[in-house]
């Protein structure tokens, strides 16, 4: 036989209930080295990170006067009317006619006196910026017409269909199919990406490696690189949607799937139930609540990425924000923005009640 030591485990000194309550009462805990050297090291990354973006106060308070002037050039709001759902009604005003030949010049000679004038095309008087009347002029020629009328010093309301509503409206259609295609194809990469149920650590890692590098490219190079494939339109928009969302997508499933109770699982596995039944069974039910909170986050996210991914062509309310700037018309660009707003506003409701009945 041989002589085995056994050590004692050293008993815990107990703590006074003065103590304890005198340490649960202190304002400021106690510093200890651990949160000195913590503390300058945070101190240290900001000071590095303000000098390395040369973030100045100083710089935006004189910048504000500027940001001011934008602002008001951004009011009153614009909106696009599609052309031949103008109807225009005019309140007293003068009404001229001019030769087709002469109408360009004689109708700049009006802008001296009024901000706005109406021009008729066919029984219809369509207000006309003085940007845009070269235009207008060119299409009234091509129509035929040899006499043009106008309306100066006239108020008057028009209403029609805003075009920017239709491009909002494609951009949520290029945020859908491109989200539902992203989650179905992160449902699988989730599973191979997540510990607890992947089949093999080398699978793992590679699954996190591919999911890294779709993650880690911009969804406005995979834009440019659908459109150069497919040509402009929304259809580019939607594959760039897919696989620039899938990556971080799959992540967010996997971690997910990482935090079910695995003795679920293990109950399950015990009835004898394979590979599948054990997925559908005490996997998903658990994930599910999970997967559909960050599908809604996501969805909201890429009506964003839509909008953006409208500046390389793919289509959406991303091509009119870009048109509207280009142009400097900065009153339709504050009506698409408000257009914007309402939508995001209303898919913000819905996520909130589609969320609230499956968490």
């Amino acid at each position: 036989m041989t002589n085995q030591t056994v050590t004692a485990k050293p008993t815990p000194v107990p703590v006074s209930p003065e103590i304890l309550r005198e340490q649960l009462l202190r304002p400021i805990p106690s510093l200890s080295w651990r949160v000195v050297i913590l503390f300058f090291l945070v101190v240290g990354l900001l000071t590095w990170s303000v000098n390395g973006t040369e973030t100045s106060l100083g710089t935006l308070v004189e910048g504000l006067p500027d940001v001011w002037n934008f602002i008001t050039r951004l009011f009153p709001p614009e909106f696009e009317l599609g052309r031949g759902t103008e109807r225009t009604f005019l309140n007293g005003g003068e009404e001229l006619s001019v030769s087709i030949a002469d109408a360009e010049v004689a109708i700049r000679n009006a802008y001296a006196t009024t901000d706005r004038l109406f021009i008729y095309v066919g029984d219809q008087p369509v207000p006309v910026l003085q940007r845009d009347l070269p235009q207008r002029i060119s299409l009234i020629r091509n129509a035929g017409v040899e006499t043009v009328r106008y309306v100066i010093n006239a108020t008057g309301i028009t209403i029609g269909w805003p075009t920017i509503v239709t491009a909002v409206v494609e951009t949520i259609q290029m945020a859908i199919i491109g989200t539902i295609g992203a989650v179905l194809l992160a449902i699988p990469f989730s599973l191979l990406a997540a510990k607890n149920v992947s089949p093999h650590p080398t699978i793992y890692q590679i699954t996190r490696l591919v999911l890294n590098t779709l993650r880690s490219v911009p969804e406005l190079i995979y834009g440019l690189v659908f459109v150069a494939a497919v040509g402009l339109g929304p259809f580019p928009g939607v594959l760039a949607i897919i696989f620039g969302s899938v990556g971080s997508l799959s992540r967010l499933f996997a971690e997910a799937i990482e935090q079910i109770d695995p003795q679920q699982v293990l109950a399950v596995q015990a009835t004898g139930a394979g590979g599948i039944q054990t997925f559908m069974y005490a996997v998903l039910p658990q994930a599910v609540p999970l997967l559909i909170s960050y599908s809604l986050v996501y969805f909201e996210h890429n009506v964003r990425n839509a909008t953006i991914l409208g500046y390389v062509g793919a289509g959406g309310v991303g091509f009119e924000l870009q048109k509207y700037m280009g142009l400097f018309q900065y009153d339709k660009m504050m009506g698409t923005v408000i257009i914007l707003v309402i939508a995001v506003t209303v898919i913000d409701r819905f996520s909130n009640y589609v969320r609230s009945r499956f968490i």
